[in-house]
């Protein structure tokens, strides 16, 4: 990556950060994002004072989008918009904190269009690779319990409010939240290497996968999915996209995902 290029990058993970601290209520939440904006600014005047850039190509745009680099993202909520209100979905306000709830959407998304193209009957691979692409049934499972259990504390920590205990409960609220996302990042970046594994093997002309040029149908009881008609080798390489798309928006520094 290019000086420029790192600029840029920091840029736009500083808006991302900023439009975070507007958007939630948890007071822990802003704190940590406060922290983090003055890591990433403190850095970025490091990197600013020791290479000369064309303030030219820096310029902020007069709109600046919000949806940079979340093109998974802008496509999830843009479906979610079309659905009855009578149907909206679940943890919309519950958290008080919209990278939770944007990682929630994620996650529907991952559940509802890329699980199943992880199955048995519509990836086919060998013995080894096919125990691996069975334990991440186990592992978003697990994720999604630890979901259930922030979005009961998100939904009692208000009836704490002004009693000697609020504090405590927030912070263990906090703390939960955290390692939600913390655990999301890591199961993503396994996922990122699986298929990134299975889309460089089917480049190389590999046998790890068996049926990479088959063409993706679901039936009418399993309903109308995204990746309806695309070759699975198509759907894996948007697997990968997807989840280095997800691990950039949460931004977990490796040192703090890895303990």
């Amino acid at each position: 990556m290019t000086p420029e290029e790192e600029l840029k990058a920091l840029n736009r993970t500083i808006r991302q950060f900023e439009s975070v601290y507007k958007s939630t209520k948890d007071p822990y939440q802003r704190a940590r994002v406060t922290e983090e904006l003055k890591k990433l600014k403190t850095y970025r005047d490091k990197l600013q004072s020791f290479h000369e850039f064309d303030p030219a190509a820096f310029e902020e745009p007069a709109m600046v989008d919000e949806w940079e680099g979340l093109s998974y993202l802008k496509t999830i909520l843009e479906r979610i918009g079309k659905k009855s209100k009578s149907r909206k979905e679940s943890y919309d306000d519950s958290f008080g904190d919209r990278e939770l709830t944007y990682l929630f959407h994620y996650l529907n998304f991952f559940e509802e269009d890329f699980l199943p193209i992880l199955s048995e009957t519509k990836l086919k691979l060998d013995f080894k690779h096919s125990l691996e692409r069975d334990s991440f049934y186990h592992r978003f499972e697990n994720l999604r319990r630890l979901f259930e259990e922030v979005n009961e504390d998100s939904s009692t920590v208000d009836l704490y409010s002004g009693q000697k205990h609020e504090e405590d409960m927030r912070k263990r609220s906090f703390k939960k939240k955290r390692n939600v996302i913390v655990e999301a990042d890591k199961f993503l970046r396994s996922v990122a290497r699986f298929a990134g594994v299975l889309v460089t093997d089917i480049e190389a002309g590999g046998l790890v996968c068996l049926n990479a040029d088959d063409t993706l149908h679901f039936d009418r009881i399993e309903g109308r999915r995204f990746f309806e008609g695309k070759k699975v080798k198509e759907a894996l390489m948007e697997l990968k996209a997807f989840a280095r798309e997800v691990i950039e928006f949460l931004n977990v520094p490796q040192i703090e995902s890895r303990e």
